[in-house]
C-alpha cells in the first residue's frame, strides 16, 4: 500500500524559492527545471518504503524522527505518519545551509501544516 504525499506550506516556498534563484539569480532556467523534475522524481518515490532514508542523527530532530533526501545540493526532510499512511515533507533546504538549526528552530511545528497533497500514484 502507497503511502500519499504531503507537502507543508513552508516546504513548498522553500522549493519555490530555489526554483527562483537558479532562475533569477543565477540565470540558469534549465537548472531551475532539472532541480523541479528531480525534486517530484525524488518525492514520488516516497510513496513506497519512505521508511529506506534513515532518521537525521541530532537529538533533537530525531525526537520528531525527520528524515532527509539529499536531490542535488539540496535536502527534502519529511516524516511519516503510519497511522495516516502520509509522508510529510516538512522543509527543503540548501544542504550548505545550517539545516539541524533551522528546522530545530522550527519546534514549534507550526510552519509544517499540509499545503499540497500529491495524488498516489498507481
Amino acid at each position: 500500500m502507497k503511502y500519499d504525499i504531503r507537502i507543508t506550506e513552508k516546504a513548498a516556498q522553500d522549493i519555490s524559492e530555489a526554483a527562483d534563484y537558479i532562475e533569477f539569480i543565477l540565470l540558469n532556467p534549465e537548472a531551475a527545471d532539472k532541480l523541479i523534475e528531480a525534486v517530484e522524481t525524488e518525492i514520488d518515490k516516497l510513496a513506497t518504503m519512505p521508511e529506506r532514508h534513515s532518521i537525521v542523527n541530532d537529538p533533537v530532530l530525531e525526537t520528531w524522527e525527520i528524515r532527509m533526501i539529499v536531490i542535488n545540493n539540496y535536502i527534502a526532510f519529511y516524516t511519516i505518519n503510519e497511522k495516516e499512511r502520509t509522508v510529510n515533507i516538512i522543509r527543503f533546504l540548501y544542504g550548505k545551509r545550517n539545516w539541524i538549526a533551522i528546522l530545530s528552530n522550527d519546534s514549534s511545528k507550526a510552519d509544517w501544516t499540509v499545503a499540497v497533497q500529491r495524488e498516489k500514484k498507481e
